[in-house]
């Protein structure tokens, strides 16, 4: 239906030149189609026009589309509207990821206000991602354009820094050869000024000198930098600084301009550098059910390095992207094939666990910066390992006070990248009260602003395009779509809620667009289905969650009520009582439901109250020699079994392969690095080689890969639990037979074998020499032993057959009588008929 003005010789037409910015420097749609709340001649409409775009080059000097439509313009009319991309194969996909800003309202499009006293041509414009056009970026012409969002500000002028890479309050450290560059202010807030000689301006200093909305002066750095002057731990606060420059906080020091293009990218021609990329004997993993993640901090290598200070305890410095490098082939030993690097981007100080970021383009410089970082995905890649990198959107850095603090106003209310509830007069008598809390260790960014949001897209998307990253999982989402509260008086603070759900649809939607085989994964503890479901669907989006409740049901060292199994915990400290295998089983179900399953990751090895390295966990803290040193292994080994085979997908921490045992906190990771090579070649040499196989076993079996899980058994009492996997006959891992030697031959089709594993585990003190185990899923073919973790290759003890020729078959009744090892679990699989879920 048309909504057109009484009579059309009337009509007041407005030309409206719509552009779409990809913001990425590849191709990513052959084509574009505008599509708008109008009819074929320009009047509002509910029944939408689409018209195609000409594709053309952006500002950003990024793939563009463009068109120009005159609406009537005859009355107020706010019109919606949006873009379909086309993909090579012909397919069309919604560009627009995010929302409106309307709570009630979930439509990916644009809103464009036209009115009659308007001017007669109107541009409207949409970056899919920013993280070419904000900062200081190359014009496209040779010279160099600084772009910085700062809407209340009064003026902003670009003061170039010296060779100290730090500006003090009152000026001091400012180049002597260069006057202050004043910006201009443009639409959105976004202030804006060019010069000549990008080339020579690269690796230079700058801040931004900014007199925000009461007059005053905040020296601010540039939230968009990809780089920052310092990799150390000073921050002068203000004052002078005639130091060295690698001496500083990164955080606080001068923004560097850095040449990101292709063809300058990490000192040599990005052709060159990622020519060697990849190894098609190595292929990527590319869906999150075929990984298994490996947790590293870059930090926390380097053993036995010390800090070149003048501190006479020789505190260990932190560990850097070269370490990581050389780790490379550790990794691929151990075979996984997919490492998430806790935070990598700009954090405060050099020994840091990371999660608080300052600048969201910028590698961290102490960990080695932008060209460690390629360096080390190019060796994983090469591998066959993935890359995903912990990104932090729920707080910024507490020492925020030259990025994202106060930037361009000193009115609470007006904190441009900080959520403020209500206005400054309700909160007069306690200004922070209208500061947003949510469980995090910092306020909550203010996520219904469309730069705040693009800034943490523009982060996550330079990761992606520039340095190749896999994926990413984000840290605390439920801090960022449900804890959010009033700092006054705690109470709940629902726009944020629905900003924060609505930012990270955005998010998710924005990363598949650029890369359709992303892979997203959610720190959240939530419990909504919706976290896990595609983001056109009203869900975020994430490929899969974090499980926090199976570590919890699996180890429970941290004083959990009798609602956790505790499996771990218990073991160790009662010899001979029940386990609550029964309830450890809803765990196991649990699992299916796209979760990341874990025995141990950062939080929980020492740095959450109560909490410890697994290997302590499992003797109570019993000294580790002899036989209690077998009992810790062989209940680790059990752990690690019950982790890798579970229908979520497996990850654990550095140092759980090896028997680490030092507290691993996020303040002295530095002094309790272990060595994990010096671990793996002595006393964690069997714990390595069980965590390789199951590895092994794992990424081999299309049945453990799948989501089909289902416990036949458990016995409290006797400390066992049973459960079976099964692949999917449509599984395309069917085709080669899986890890069992050999698919079904003939003329059949392969797909119509199911892979079956059938996981026994007991945590029981003693042997059981027979063990019935009845379950009609039991009977067909033959089960076959594949893995026993009782095997002497791990330090096991086992006189029976541990892999190879051992077969059981089920009798009648689908009993089968099985030799239980003390502290074991034993993995069968067979090849049976398409089974019934």
């Amino acid at each position: 239906m048309s909504h057109k003005s009484d009579a059309d010789r009337g009509r007041r037409m407005t030309q409206v030149v719509f552009e779409y910015r990809t913001g990425v420097t590849r191709r990513i749609a052959t084509g574009a189609l505008l599509t708008g709340s109008w009819d074929a001649s320009g009047y509002p409409s509910t029944n939408w026009t689409s018209v195609p775009m000409t594709e053309t080059t952006g500002p950003d000097g990024a793939p563009a589309f463009r068109a120009t439509v005159a609406l009537d313009a005859s009355i107020p009319f706010t019109c919606r509207w949006g873009v379909w991309l086309l993909g090579e194969d012909g397919s069309q996909f919604w560009g627009i990821p995010g929302e409106v800003a309307d709570p009630t309202d979930t439509d990916q499009v644009r809103l464009l206000a036209l009115d009659p006293a308007g001017p007669a041509t109107v541009d409207a414009t949409f970056s899919l991602t920013s993280h070419h056009f904000l900062g200081a970026v190359p014009d496209g012409t040779g010279g160099i354009v600084f772009r910085v969002w700062a809407p209340n500000a009064q003026s902003v002028e670009v003061a170039f820094g010296g060779p100290s890479g730090y500006l003090a309050d009152d000026g001091y450290g400012e180049a002597t050869t260069r006057a202050r560059l004043p910006l201009s202010l443009g639409p959105d807030g976004i202030w804006t000024a060019g010069a000549d000689g990008f080339a020579d301006q690269v690796g230079g200093y700058y801040l931004y000198r900014v007199t925000r909305e009461d007059g005053s002066v905040a020296w601010r750095t540039d939230p968009y930098s990809r780089q920052q002057s310092g990799g150390g731990d000073v921050n002068p606060d203000g004052a002078h600084y005639d130091g060295d420059v690698a001496g500083l906080d990164g955080t606080v020091s001068c923004s560097v301009v850095v040449d990101a293009s292709p063809a300058a990218a990490f000192g040599t021609g990005a052709a060159d550098f990622w020519a060697d990329e990849l190894d098609p004997a190595h292929p990527l993993p590319r869906r999150v059910e075929d990984l298994v993640i490996y947790e590293l901090h870059v930090g926390a290598l380097g053993f036995g390095e010390t800090a070149e200070t003048d501190d006479p305890s020789g505190d260990p410095k932190a560990g850097t992207f070269a370490d990581a490098v050389a780790f490379v082939d550790y990794l691929a030993d151990l075979g996984v094939n997919a490492v998430e690097l806790l935070p990598i981007l700009e954090f405060s100080g050099s020994r840091s666990w990371g999660y608080g970021t300052s600048h969201f383009l910028a590698v961290e410089k102490s960990a080695g910066g932008r060209a460690g970082l390629a360096t080390f995905v190019r060796a994983c890649h090469r591998r066959g390992i993935a890359v995903l990198v912990d990104l932090v959107f729920n707080h910024f850095t507490q020492d925020a006070e030259r990025a994202e603090w106060m930037y361009d106003t000193t009115t609470p209310s007006r904190n441009s990248y900080y959520w403020y509830e209500g206005s400054d007069a309700d909160h007069a008598a306690f200004p922070d009260g209208g500061y947003v809390d949510n469980l995090s260790s910092g306020w909550a960014p203010r996520y219904r602003e469309e730069q705040v949001r693009a800034l943490f897209v523009a982060g996550a998307a330079a990761l992606v395009e520039e340095f190749h990253v896999d994926g990413f999982r984000l840290d605390q989402t439920t801090s960022i779509h449900l804890y959010n509260a009033l700092h006054a008086d705690g109470s709940p603070v629902g726009a944020a809620n629905v900003a924060g759900r609505k930012f990270l649809r955005e998010l998710c939607q924005t990363l598949r667009t650029m890369a359709p085989d992303i892979i997203l994964i959610a720190e959240d503890h939530s419990g909504w289905d919706q976290v896990t479901e595609p983001a056109q669907t009203g869900g975020l989006g994430f490929d899969a969650r974090w499980y926090v409740d199976f570590y919890h049901h699996l180890i429970g060292d941290k004083d959990e009520g009798p609602e956790y199994a505790r499996l771990l915990d218990t073991a160790g400290r009662d010899l001979d009582g029940p386990l609550a295998m029964g309830l450890f089983a809803g765990a196991l179900a649990g699992s299916a439901n796209r979760t990341v399953v874990y025995p141990e990751s950062h939080d929980e090895a020492g740095n959450a109250e109560h909490s410890e390295r697994n290997i302590l966990i499992a003797v109570n803290n019993a000294p580790l020699v002899g036989e209690t040193r077998w009992y810790a292994e062989a209940r680790m080994r059990c752990v690690t079994a019950l982790s890798l085979l579970t229908a979520g997908t497996p990850m654990f921490l550095m140092g759980d392969e090896v028997g680490a045992q030092k507290a691993y906190t996020y303040n002295h990771f530095t002094e309790n690095k272990e060595d994990l090579y010096g671990l793996r070649a002595g006393p964690g040499a069997g714990l390595f080689a069980a965590h390789r196989d199951l590895i092994g076993l794992r990424l081999g079996s299309p049945a453990a890969k799948s989501r089909n899980l289902e416990v036949l058994h458990t016995n409290d009492g006797g400390r066992v639990i049973a459960f079976r996997r099964w692949s999917d006959p449509t599984d395309d891992d069917q085709a080669g037979g899986g890890p069992t030697g050999g698919g079904p031959t003939g003329g059949g089709p392969a797909r119509a074998t199911v892979e079956e594993m059938l996981v026994v585990c007991s945590l029981n003190n003693q042997p059981f020499p027979s063990y019935l185990l009845r379950h009609p899923a039991l009977t067909g073919a033959p089960w076959r032993l594949r893995l026993s973790t009782d095997d002497p290759a791990y330090n096991g003890r086992a006189d029976a057959p541990t892999t190879g020729n051992f077969v059981v078959t089920a009798d009648g009744d689908g009993t089968l009588d099985l030799r239980l090892p003390a502290v074991a679990t034993l993995v069968f699989t067979r090849l049976a008929g398409a089974t019934p879920a």
